[in-house]
């Protein structure tokens, strides 16, 4: 006997810790916002609360509903116990009993089998722990052990998920409907059985009046009061990031996620999936970062997580996908560091590489010489293979590995040129915190999905910091990637903004990531399964999702204008030579260079009109603007004022202009025209001579 009340002390001495050291676990957003909470070892869910932080309302009930004489007995309520077997003998069954909140926490922490020797080894418990531990402890202990209903153990827990409130804030009504559920959970859990759970509370209500536990107006109140009931939680937001951040031992920390940002980016996703389901696309993942800190704000691994038949629960953030075109940034960065201008003339034609390598566009076409701002931000394949080509394989590969991208495992051998097109794995993840290195001016850091984190890897230099206010000045150029994507294009937004899409040749991956000075978004669309969508490219796929994604990332946390490193210098060039412009050059455009390596060289290809032969007129051609020139509104002019004067060789003082179609009111050799936002079509005539048409784009 001796052996056995030792053993029950020792169980009573650890009855506080029980109770916390089998709580579940909560994943919160980084404003305490509970993101998903799981279970403790024995399927529980759990919230421990001391008892001052529960409503006094909620003790008062539960004593009226369990045990009465709670601070007057030591464990075991004799009167209580005689008077349940008499209630019992009268009716002739079990309508009564007599444990004590003492008792009824002996046998949570240690069931016994319902025997007359099972009951006398309870009692033994129960005065164990009356004598080791105050009355408080055990009534704290009972609240934060007991069952409310199905998963719910602890009056904190219950007030949560039934009201969503914390357990001070229980009122009356509330409180007495908890107060009634341990007697049976099953029997008077609210929401599956609400009839017998209100007829509880209504009888545990008239015992606290009947005892003068409460005054008839409270009574009163109490009755009326209309209590309404949360639906069962499934506790599942940002289900795969709570997922990842458990699996990196995260779980009870505070996450960096922005529980409302993330809300809003699962419905903008659901939204734009239901648009390109006609095109066979089933899913999707979005993600976004702080730059300032690495920080997740918003993680969509999927479309929906219960999907089972299109593989919701897949990670799209965390899965190994070909980028396509989203890595050609990195490599003109890199080559950018070695020399690349954003004017220098690229191939855009047929070529072939080692291997019979041989690289078309997307819009499979040929443009002849392009300069490097244009190629790239209008995705072209072949200047990009050259560009890499330039720079070799093997340190295209270490470039990328030093953004991040270290899912990128293989030799340069096993990628080749084709590196440069996307076509080893990489996650979203990666991805978008490379982009953010740019963003930071050519700083990598590890991102983080807990505040206060210890970073995975130390910060680094990925890239300089002119050559990536170049790139990042090419991505946000509306009017540079105007000629392929047109000037509304998804990338088009009334605050800086660097965005670049990646579509796989086979259409079986479409990326979008773009980026401001604060923040960093990419997406990700496609199938799970691996089956080809229905010719969807990065522009008409995740590109109108990225859009909405940046809007929202705007109106929530603002934007500003990216910054000009100190070594950056303006220039004008010539645009059809990427020279500095000559005297007989027909027009000149500014561009930004790094100031290690500025231009130099004139251009040679525009030199002085030689004379006409005698006797035969010179051939008609528009001289300004060239094919393909892009011009850009002013918006801090009048539009009245902006005007281009066109220029034409071979022309007399009848010559007779057109754009679109319509006669210039002036003739000449010269002419001005009014801008007006849109692409259009000039040519000049004289007598029966007639110029060939020159296309050009103004930009808003």
């Amino acid at each position: 006997m001796t052996g056995l009340v030792c053993a029950l002390g020792l169980l009573a001495a650890a009855v506080p810790s029980a109770a916390a050291s089998g709580r579940s676990v909560e994943i919160s957003d980084r404003h305490g916002r509970v993101l998903r909470t799981f279970l403790s070892p024995d399927e529980a869910l759990s919230r421990p609360a001391a008892l001052e932080e529960v409503s006094p309302w909620l003790v008062l009930a539960t004593l009226a509903a369990e045990d009465r004489r709670f601070f007057r007995h030591m464990g075991v309520d004799f009167e209580a116990l005689a008077r349940a077997l008499w209630q019992n003998i009268k009716a002739g069954r079990a309508v009564s009993g007599g444990s004590t909140i003492s008792a009824q926490l002996a046998r949570a922490l240690n069931p016994r089998p319902r025997t007359w020797l099972g009951k006398l080894a309870e009692a033994w418990q129960t005065v164990a722990l009356e004598r080791r531990l105050d009355k408080k402890t055990i009534l704290e202990s009972y609240l934060n052990s007991v069952s409310y209903g199905g998963h719910l153990r602890g009056v904190q827990a219950a007030s949560w998920s039934y009201f969503g409130i914390p357990a001070r804030d229980l009122s009356l009504g509330q409180a007495a409907l908890l107060a009634g559920i341990p007697k049976s959970p099953r029997r008077y859990e609210p929401r599956r059985h609400p009839e017998a759970a209100f007829s509880r509370q209504r009888r545990v209500l008239a015992r606290m009046r009947e005892w003068g536990w409460l005054d008839a107006p409270a009574l009163a109140l109490a009755g009326a009061e209309r209590i309404a009931l949360l639906p069962e939680d499934r506790g599942l937001r940002a289900p795969h990031f709570a997922e990842f951040v458990r699996g990196r031992g995260g779980a009870g920390a505070r996450t960096t996620l922005d529980a409302d940002l993330q809300e809003a980016f699962e419905r903008l996703l659901a939204d734009h999936l239901a648009r390109l389901k006609q095109f066979r696309v089933s899913n999707g993942a979005l993600l976004a970062l702080d730059n300032a800190t690495g920080e997740v704000l918003a993680w969509v691994g999927s479309a929906d997580y219960f999907d089972a038949e299109h593989q919701g629960a897949v990670d799209g953030v965390l899965a190994l996908r070909q980028p396509g075109s989203a890595l050609k940034p990195f490599a003109y960065g890199l080559a950018a560091a070695r020399g690349l201008r954003a004017s220098d003339l690229l191939e855009d034609e047929p070529a072939y590489f080692a291997g019979g390598f041989a690289p078309k566009n997307y819009d499979e076409r040929f443009h002849g010489p392009v300069r490097a701002r244009e190629a790239l931000a209008c995705s072209y394949n072949i200047p990009a293979v050259r560009v890499a080509a330039r720079l070799g394989v093997a340190r295209l590969l270490e470039g990328l590995r030093g953004f991040g991208l270290e899912s990128l495992r293989e030799s340069p051998d096993h990628y080749g040129l084709g590196l440069v097109l996307g076509n080893g794995e990489v996650s979203l993840l990666e991805l978008v915190n490379a982009y953010a290195a740019l963003a930071r001016g050519g700083a990598w850091m590890s991102w983080a999905v807990l505040k206060g984190e210890a970073r995975s890897a130390p910060a680094r230099r990925a890239l300089d910091r002119e050559s990536s206010f170049i790139i990042t000045d090419i991505l946000s150029d509306n009017a540079a990637r105007a000629s392929a994507f047109g000037l509304n294009s998804p990338f088009h937004t009334p605050f800086a903004f660097a965005a670049k899409t990646g579509t796989t040749k086979d259409y079986r991956d479409n990326w979008a990531v773009g980026f401001t000075p604060g923040w960093t978004v990419g997406v990700w669309v496609g199938n799970f399964d691996g089956k080809p969508m229905r010719r969807v490219s990065g522009i008409s796929g995740a590109g109108p999702i990225l859009h909405d994604a940046a809007a929202e990332l705007e109106r929530r946390f603002g934007s500003r204008p990216f910054q000009r490193p100190a070594g950056i210098r303006e220039a004008e060039v010539c645009p059809e030579s990427g020279d500095l412009p000559g005297p007989w050059c027909p027009a000149r455009l500014r561009e930004v260079f790094s100031r290690r390596f500025m231009p130099s060289q004139v251009c040679s290809l525009h030199q002085a009109p030689q004379a006409s032969v005698a006797g035969q007129p010179a051939s008609l051609a528009v001289d300004f603007p060239k094919a393909g020139d892009v011009f850009r509104l002013d918006p801090h002019a009048a539009l009245a004022s902006q005007a281009l004067r066109l220029r034409a060789s071979g022309a007399d003082g009848s010559a007779v202009w057109t754009v679109d179609g319509r006669e210039l009111a002036e003739r000449g050799a010269a002419a001005w025209w009014r801008l007006a936002p849109g692409t259009h079509r000039v040519a000049v005539s004289s007598g029966a001579r007639r110029s060939r048409v020159t296309t050009f784009l103004v930009a808003p």
